[in-house]
C-alpha cells in the first residue's frame, strides 16, 4: 500500500526531480510535488499484465509503443503537471512528435492506463488531466473493486465489472481481453 504526500513550497518543475532521492515515485499537479511510496506487488502484477497485453497488440500491428514502470509525462506547463502513467500507449503518429526520448515527453499518449490506489484521492483529477491534455482514453484499473472504468473525451465513463466480460479498446481497433487477464486470473 502506499501513501501519498504533498509537499507544499515554491511551485516544483520537472527538471527538479532529479535531485530527489531514489525509491519514491514523484508527480508534479501544478507546479506542487506528489510523493508517492513505491506500489506494492499486486498493482505492479495488475500493470504488467496490461501492458503485456497492450504491448503484444500493438507490436504485432506495429502500431507505436507502449511503456510503463511510472513513464512521465507533460500534461501542462507553467505550472508543470507531470504525470507517472502506470501504462501509456504512444501511437506512430504521436512517436514522431517527441523531439526528446531521454527526458519526459511533452506530448501525451493515446491511451493512458492508471491502476488506482486505495489511498489516491485524485484519480478523478488525474482522469481529467489526462484528457484536457488530449488523451483519447483513460482506463482506470480498480483492483479493490475488480472493475475497469474507460474515459473518453465528450462520453460518459463506461465501466467494466465482470471478469469474463471484454475489454475492447477504440484507440485500438481490434484489441481485445478479458477483464480477468488484466487481473491475472485464469
Amino acid at each position: 500500500m502506499s501513501t501519498t504526500t504533498k509537499a507544499k513550497q515554491k511551485p516544483w518543475t520537472a527538471d527538479e526531480l532529479c535531485r530527489l532521492p531514489e525509491g519514491w515515485r514523484y508527480e508534479i499537479d501544478e507546479g506542487e510535488l506528489i510523493i508517492t511510496a513505491p506500489a506494492g506487488f499486486e498493482h505492479n502484477d495488475i500493470t504488467g499484465n496490461t501492458f503485456v497485453r497492450l504491448w503484444q497488440f500493438v507490436h504485432d500491428h506495429r502500431l507505436g509503443k507502449v511503456l510503463t514502470n511510472e513513464t512521465g509525462v507533460y500534461l501542462h506547463h507553467d505550472p508543470d503537471t507531470l504525470r507517472g502513467l502506470d501504462v501509456a500507449f504512444f501511437s506512430n503518429e504521436r512517436l514522431v512528435r517527441i523531439t526528446d526520448r531521454k527526458g519526459y515527453p511533452d506530448v501525451p499518449p493515446d491511451l493512458a492506463v492508471e491502476v488506482h490506489l486505495p489511498d489516491e484521492r485524485d484519480m478523478q483529477r488525474k482522469v481529467q488531466q489526462y484528457l484536457a491534455a488530449g488523451v483519447r482514453s483513460v482506463w482506470v484499473i480498480d483492483p479493490r473493486k475488480r472493475t475497469l472504468t474507460q474515459h473518453r473525451p465528450g462520453k460518459q465513463p463506461a465501466l467494466i465489472a465482470e471478469m469474463g466480460a471484454t475489454v475492447q479498446e477504440p484507440v485500438l481497433p481490434g484489441f481485445e481481453c478479458r477483464l480477468r487477464d488484466l487481473f491475472g486470473e485464469e
